[in-house]
C-alpha cells in the first residue's frame, strides 16, 4: 500500500513529485488556489477546498475523517501560504512536522526577535512601534540608519531603510499608506546577504545550499548564486549560527530558508520560513547539488527519505539573475531569443508580453523576468547569468493610462501587503 501524505497548497511540480514517489495524496486548498489550477493538474488526488480565515475546526473536523480512515504519514507544503494550516493540522493529528508554535515564531518576526533574544541566539536590536515618534526615539537610541518592516510577510515586500531623524517622516508616511497599525524596528545590520536551505532529521539540521544575494531596489532580490564564495571558517560560522537558530525556534523536521546578513560581528538571522526558498533556488540547488529540495522534504515528511549524513559536495555553481525594466506600456523585447538559447542557461522566463503595463518593482512579483544558468563555478555562473541579463532589454513608453494604473498598482501593493501578514492568524493557533 503506498503512503498518504496531506499536502497543503500544492501546486502542479509538488503533484507531480508526489506521484513519483507513489503517495496517495490529500490537497488541502483554498478556493481561490482551487481555481488557479490547470484543468490537468489532479489525476486521482482527493481535495479538501476551505475557506481562508474561517472556522479552523472545520477543517481539522474533515481532514481528521481521512485520517482516521487511513492515516497521513506526515502534512506538508512548501507554499508561505500554507505554512500556518499545515502547522494547524500537524498539532491536531499529533504528526511529526513543524509545529504551529515554530510556525508562530517563524511568521511572526517581532516574536522571533524577542524569542531568539532572549536565548542569545543571533540577537538584533528590535522593537514594535506605531507612530512617528516612536521612530524617532528607536533611531535617537540605536542609531542610524535602521529598518522598518511589516510584523509578517515575504516576498521583500514594505520593507523600508531610514537613513536618519529627517528621513523618518517621509518612511512613516509610507508604512501608513500601507495601512500598517504597527510595525518592526531593526537595527540595520551592514554586509553581504546570503541565505541558506537546510533540511532538518529529528532535530539534526543539514544545511544543503548556501546562496549569495543581490538585491535591488527596495531590497527587492535581484539575483542568486550558489554555493556562495565563503571561506571554510566563516561558512561553519554561518552553519552553526543557522543550527542554532533552528534549535531555538524548535524547528526539528522538514525544509527551512533562512536568510542572514553577515556583519562584522558574525552572522546574524534576517529572518527565516520552514520551506523552501523561492527565486529559483531548487532549480539552482537541483543542478549543483543533485538535490531536489521539494521532493526530499515531501519524501521525508512521506517517511521514504533516509536522513542525510551530512553536506553534500557541489558540482559547479549555479545563478539567477532577474530583469530589470523601465515602468511603463511594453512595446518590445529585445535579445530574448539569443539570451535563452546560450548553452549555459537552464531556465529563461518573461513575466512580461507586448502590451503589458510593466509596474514600478514594489516586491518579487513586478520583475520583468529572469534567467537561470550553471557553469563551472558560481562566479562565473553569475557573471554570465548578468551579462546575458544585459542583452534583455524591454521597450517601453508612457502609458495613456499609466495614472490610473499606477494608483491600481498602489491600492494592489497595500492589499497585498495585508494578504501576506499572516501575524494576525498566529495567536488562533498557539
Amino acid at each position: 500500500m503506498n503512503m498518504r501524505v496531506c499536502l497543503v497548497s500544492p501546486k502542479p511540480p509538488m503533484l507531480q513529485r508526489a506521484r513519483g514517489l507513489k503517495l496517495d495524496v490529500v490537497c488541502v486548498y483554498t478556493p481561490e488556489e482551487f481555481r488557479k489550477l490547470p484543468a490537468d493538474a489532479l489525476v486521482a488526488e482527493i481535495c479538501v477546498v476551505h475557506p481562508p480565515r474561517s472556522d479552523s475546526r472545520e477543517l481539522v473536523d474533515v481532514v481528521r475523517a481521512l485520517h482516521d480512515r487511513l492515516p497521513f504519514a506526515g502534512v506538508v507544503t512548501v507554499q508561505e501560504e500554507g505554512v500556518l494550516t499545515a502547522a494547524l493540522l500537524n498539532d491536531a493529528l499529533g504528526l511529526n512536522g513543524v509545529s504551529a508554535e515554530t510556525v508562530a515564531l517563524l511568521t511572526d518576526k517581532w516574536r522571533m526577535r524577542r524569542h531568539t533574544a532572549e536565548r542569545g541566539v543571533s540577537a538584533v536590536r528590535a522593537a514594535v512601534a506605531s507612530s512617528l515618534e516612536e521612530i524617532r526615539e528607536f533611531g535617537a537610541a540605536q542609531g542610524y540608519p535602521l529598518i522598518a518592516k511589516p510584523l509578517g510577510g515575504s516576498a521583500s515586500i514594505g520593507i523600508h531603510k531610514i537613513d536618519s531623524a529627517e528621513a523618518a517622516e517621509s518612511a512613516y508616511a509610507a508604512l501608513s499608506g500601507l495601512d500598517l497599525k504597527q510595525f518592526l524596528l531593526e537595527e540595520y545590520l551592514e554586509g553581504p546577504e546570503i541565505s541558506v536551505d537546510a533540511l532538518s532529521f529529528d532535530g539534526r539540521h543539514v544545511p544543503i545550499a548556501i546562496a549569495d544575494k543581490i538585491t535591488g531596489t527596495g531590497f527587492v532580490e535581484f539575483g542568486h548564486a550558489i554555493p556562495a564564495q565563503l571561506d571554510p571558517s566563516l561558512e561553519e560560522d554561518v552553519c552553526r549560527t543557522v543550527s542554532d537558530f533552528l534549535d531555538a525556534v524548535g524547528l526539528r523536521n522538514g525544509l527551512s530558508h533562512t536568510e542572514l546578513k553577515l556583519t562584522s560581528a558574525g552572522p546574524r538571522v534576517i529572518e527565516s520560513h520552514n520551506r523552501r526558498g523561492g527565486d529559483r533556488i531548487n532549480t539552482m540547488t537541483h543542478a549543483v547539488y543533485g538535490i531536489d529540495l521539494e521532493e526530499a522534504g515531501l519524501a521525508w515528511g512521506a517517511g521514504q527519505l533516509q536522513p542525510l549524513a551530512g553536506r553534500p559536495e557541489a558540482d559547479g555553481g549555479a545563478a539567477v539573475v532577474f530583469f530589470e525594466a523601465e515602468p511603463g506600456r511594453l512595446v518590445a523585447i529585445k535579445g530574448a531569443d539569443e539570451a535563452r538559447a546560450h548553452s549555459g542557461v537552464v531556465e529563461f522566463h518573461l513575466n512580461f508580453e507586448v502590451g503589458q503595463v510593466i509596474p514600478p518593482v514594489r516586491w518579487s512579483l513586478d520583475r520583468a523576468g529572469y534567467v537561470v544558468v550553471t557553469a563551472e563555478t558560481a562566479r562565473a555562473a553569475q557573471d554570465l547569468a548578468q551579462a546575458l541579463a544585459s542583452q534583455v532589454q524591454f521597450v517601453t513608453e508612457p502609458a495613456p493610462d499609466a495614472e490610473e494604473d499606477g494608483a491600481a498598482s498602489r491600492r494592489r501593493y497595500r492589499d497585498l501587503v495585508a494578504e501576506l501578514n499572516q501575524v494576525p492568524h498566529v495567536d488562533a493557533l498557539t
